[in-house]
């Protein structure tokens, strides 16, 4: 019969073993590279759909259109300076989207948090998508309600970005 300290040393060897054989797996199976994708790197950016927003795979390698940077766009610098008394939460350029954290302005358990969705990479009205949301709390903040912001509002933090925008587009363009 087998002493329990030798059983639990085979026990461990096998768990070791199970482990690093796991750790070892097929990267193909992972997704990582796909059996039918090329082997250039050049042609499996451009095979492989990113789902950025702003800056597509080919615009990456110079297909035809022009790379542009976050510090570039203009609708996301003017939000960025726009927004800049707001401690931001999550910023994600290539996804189009920036959130602000929650903002207590009236010291009255009121806080709001802005969205700000961008749908392209151009000077328009169209290009942003504003949402607004309030948070209302109790006096000893036990209890919070998040709602919609007012349209009103949204429409207020639009224009203001999309004034920014054209002053440092005018700016831009005088250099």
């Amino acid at each position: 019969m087998m002493s329990k300290k030798l059983i639990n040393s085979y026990f461990l060897v096998i768990l070791l073993g199970l482990f690093l054989n796991g750790c070892n797996s097929n990267k193909k199976d992972e997704g990582l590279i796909k059996k039918d994708e090329p082997i250039n790197m050049k042609e499996r950016i451009l095979a492989r759909n990113d789902g950025m927003i702003f800056n597509s795979a080919k615009n990456a390698i110079g297909g035809g259109r022009q790379y542009e940077f976050a510090t570039s766009n203009v609708l996301w610098r003017a939000t960025l300076e726009s927004l800049k008394e707001i401690p931001i939460l999550s910023a994600n350029y290539s996804g189009g989207l920036l959130v602000t954290d929650w903002i207590d302005v009236s010291q009255k358990g009121q806080s709001y948090k802005i969205q700000v969705t961008f749908k392209s990479n151009e000077l328009s009205t169209n290009s942003i998508e504003i949402k607004t949301f309030l948070k209302t709390c109790s006096e000893n903040y036990m209890s919070c309600k998040v709602s919609s912001g007012s349209e009103k509002t949204n429409e207020e933090v639009k224009i203001k970005i999309l004034n920014k925008a054209r002053e440092l587009k005018i700016q831009s363009s005088k250099k």
